[in-house]
């Protein structure tokens, strides 16, 4: 039998400066990026931290920013042309690159989007989506059973009692572990039983196949943080067929439709919280400004209230939900897989012109 030869590796090699989080915990730059590019080039993760001085591109070398812009100073320094993928959780404010020719960004959201147009930049808007291939569909035979991960503290203990509570569940699994560098103060432990529901609480997991097992228990999903680049977490509880549950903000109102694929909620400022009444003109005042907002230096820290629309929510049919936020990420997940050839493009092709 004659050995056969292995064919030459003829895909550009790209360097992605990223966080070293995202090489030794985050998976989703591989689901963003490394992944479905594979077939087009050798992306290789380089550790990152934003602030230290990097070296000088070799000749030719394709770079990638993930998350991070490059700096001001080695853009002056090296006017080459560079691939940036902004997060929306990751912007406060505009960095110091507009109009530089440079830079593309390759947008997740239409908060990049509007940040990309104020830069002046080139851009390429793609979605991602989840294949609900890789998640057995959620059943909802046997009640309601919801799953949380406390990363942020965003979900309160007070609202995770009262959504137990008006919505019957009849299970909570509880991941209560906060992200690193959160405040311990956003740490809290439930009871066992908070009315008729009962707490099932996992402080840590040792694998992401263990997190898999639990979203395969589950029918609602609460979407952890008040902002997301992707969300990539919640968008597998869509996958799954779960009644995901997030606040009104980028990313999560960019995949789910109130009542339709999902529930969103609203949220106010702690020191607005006696204006309720007025939600409406607060809503559009701070909750959807977003981007807007905080593109001038702002940092919203929005306080979720209990004050949610219960009764519009209990008359819903939850399996109706979850199987209707199924396929839409099956047809999202279609469109993703088409657009991956013209997102390679953009990102492998971008050259000095």
């Amino acid at each position: 039998m004659v050995a056969m030869e292995n064919k030459a590796d003829t895909r550009p090699i790209i360097t992605a400066y990223c966080l070293e989080w995202h090489i030794t915990t985050s998976g989703s730059m591989h689901d963003l990026l490394i992944n479905p590019l594979a077939p087009y080039a050798d992306i290789r993760q380089v550790a990152w931290n934003g602030l230290d001085e990097l070296p000088a591109p070799k000749a030719g070398e394709k770079i990638i920013f993930y998350m991070m812009p490059p700096t001001e100073a080695w853009m002056e320094k090296y006017p080459v042309p560079v691939i940036w993928i902004p997060m929306a959780d990751a912007i406060n404010h505009l960095p110091k690159i507009k109009y530089h020719a440079g830079v593309k960004i390759v947008s997740f959201s239409r908060a990049v989007e509007e940040m990309a147009k104020d830069l002046g930049l080139a851009y390429l808007s793609v979605r991602y989506f989840s294949n609900p291939d890789h998640f057995p569909q959620a059943s909802f035979d046997d009640g309601r059973v919801m799953l949380y991960w406390n990363r942020t503290g965003f979900f309160h203990d007070r609202l995770i009692k009262t959504i137990c509570r008006k919505l019957k569940i009849k299970r909570l699994i509880f991941r209560s572990a906060i992200d690193p560098g959160i405040k311990p103060e956003k740490y809290y432990a439930l009871p066992p039983k908070i009315h008729h529901t009962v707490v099932e609480t996992h402080e840590t997991l040792t694998s992401f196949q263990d997190y898999l097992h639990l979203l395969g228990r589950a029918n609602v999903f609460i979407a952890p943080r008040a902002i997301e680049g992707v969300g990539v977490v919640f968008l597998e509880a869509m996958a799954s067929g779960c009644v995901v549950i997030g606040y009104d903000e980028v990313a999560m109102n960019e995949y789910i439709t109130h009542g339709e694929t999902g529930f969103l909620f609203g949220a106010v400022q702690p020191r607005y919280r006696w204006l309720w009444s007025e939600k409406g003109i607060l809503y559009r005042a701070i909750n959807k400004l977003s981007w807007k907002i905080r593109k001038r230096g702002y940092r919203l820290q929005p306080h979720m209230t209990t004050f949610q629309d219960w009764r519009f929510i209990q008359k819903q049919d939850f399996a109706k939900i979850g199987n209707q936020a199924r396929a839409a990420m099956a047809e999202g997940y279609a469109k993703w897989i088409a657009n991956i050839p013209v997102y390679a493009d953009f990102v492998i092709q971008n050259e000095d012109k």
